[in-house]
């Protein structure tokens, strides 16, 4: 398969057309030579502040973005920048709904310099008519190189995808969202079952979510489905596989598989361990391991056949 070609920016720009300037005059670009464009500029970064709880500032090299521009599209200045923003605008309203204060947090932290700016994407041919990235703390709508102006409303994905892939510490805004909703929101209903079933009220379970983490984002660094779904594929491995083996194997309301598990299980926690391999080869396996129980799975089989989550307990004991 042939390499794309290497990218090469286009050179800015050093006078713009007479056509791009006049049209520009109800555009916030040049705000600052026309009383309507400061107005524009002032609502757009209000409603911006509005949805994020701090404001913006909408920077973009004008001339350097207008050498993408086609011979024919000069008197469509003003509509094309003012499109980006509003595009922006929009899609960060359905991400403030989605995210609420968590996505606000991941925003800040990601765009450090509360800038905004339109530019072209480097991949080149490679890249989608529209998306966005977060580069040295700068949020970044991206055009390709001969569509710009184009699907200017398709930056929802983009966003959330920009703020995801942020370099950060700790979890991604999509599995941290996650972890919050579908498995915080559900875990306690869930430990209180296998309570119940084990005659063990201060069971413990751990998602082990820190280290889970780090193992998936190293196999699955540009799969974004994994994360969306990091906190609701834990609680099945404990709702759908642990509580469901124990409850096949007999342990509610025996006494003596309850003991039998007490003495053995010391620290009363069952435990979600990602592996390289399981000692079975299957794609679940369960270990005790110094008075823990393991759930183990490899990162590759990650939630394949959870059901089978805590088969072979009994055998352990």
């Amino acid at each position: 398969m042939p390499k794309a070609p290497v990218f090469t920016p286009k050179a800015p720009i050093e006078k713009l057309p007479l056509a791009v300037r006049k049209a520009s005059s109800s555009s916030y670009f040049f705000f600052h030579q026309h009383d309507h464009s400061m107005l524009m500029h002032v609502s757009w970064c209000y409603k911006i502040s509005g949805l994020l709880g701090f404001p913006l500032k909408i920077n973009t090299n004008v001339n350097a973005v207008w050498a993408y521009a086609q011979s024919d599209t000069a008197t469509q200045a003003s509509s094309t920048f003012a499109g980006y923003v509003d595009g922006f605008i929009s899609a960060l309203k359905n991400y403030v709904e989605h995210f609420g204060d968590l996505g606000k947090e991941y925003f800040k932290k990601a765009v450090t310099n509360a800038e905004l700016t339109v530019t072209v994407n480097e991949a080149g041919e490679c890249a989608d008519s529209i998306t966005a990235d977060v580069k040295d703390g700068v949020f970044r709508i991206l055009f390709h190189q001969d569509r710009l102006g184009y699907n200017q409303s398709w930056l929802n994905e983009p966003l959330i995808k920009a703020i995801d892939q942020a370099p950060q510490q700790g979890f991604g805004l999509l599995a941290k969202h996650s972890i919050e909703k579908e498995y915080n929101d559900e875990i306690d209903d869930v430990r209180q079952e296998i309570a119940d079933i084990l005659a063990l009220p201060d069971v413990v379970l751990d998602a082990n979510f820190e280290e889970n983490y780090a193992k998936l984002l190293l196999l699955k660094k540009d799969d974004q489905d994994w994360q969306k779904n990091s906190g609701g594929a834990c609680l099945q491995y404990f709702r759908d596989g642990f509580k469901y083996q124990i409850n096949n194997q007999g342990f509610k309301g025996d006494d003596m598989l309850q003991e039998g598990f007490a003495e053995i299980v010391t620290s009363k926690t069952i435990k979600l361990r990602l592996v390289d391999k399981t000692q079975n080869g299957y794609s679940n396996e369960t270990i005790v391991e110094n008075g823990t129980v393991y759930l183990q799975a490899t990162p590759d089989r990650w939630l394949y056949d959870v059901s089978e989550a805590g088969s072979g307990l009994l055998d352990k004991l």
